[in-house]
């Protein structure tokens, strides 16, 4: 298993960052963690009453430091996975 590093960020600002990663198998696992971690940020926003920003993605890194996903938040709703 490889580890990535997720960020969450608006434009060109870094919101949050991942210093520890998330080992997962392959990028077909990477992309069911993103979705669920999009879904995951909308959901807070939605309960706390604050709009996500349209400009919010999900940048996720490899231990390498290349980004292999970019994943704009709002595509997560409707998203399908597989559990």
């Amino acid at each position: 298993m490889a580890r990535y590093f997720f960020r969450l960020r608006n434009g060109d600002t870094l919101l949050a960052g991942d210093d520890e990663g998330e080992e997962l198998q392959d990028l077909e696992a990477v992309r069911h963690y993103a979705i669920q971690s999009a879904r995951e940020i909308l959901s807070e926003a939605a309960l706390s009453g604050s709009a996500g920003s349209l400009n919010q993605h999900l940048e996720v890194l490899d231990e390498r430091g290349q980004t292999v996903l970019t994943m704009p938040v709002g595509h997560a709703e409707g998203t399908e996975t597989q559990n």
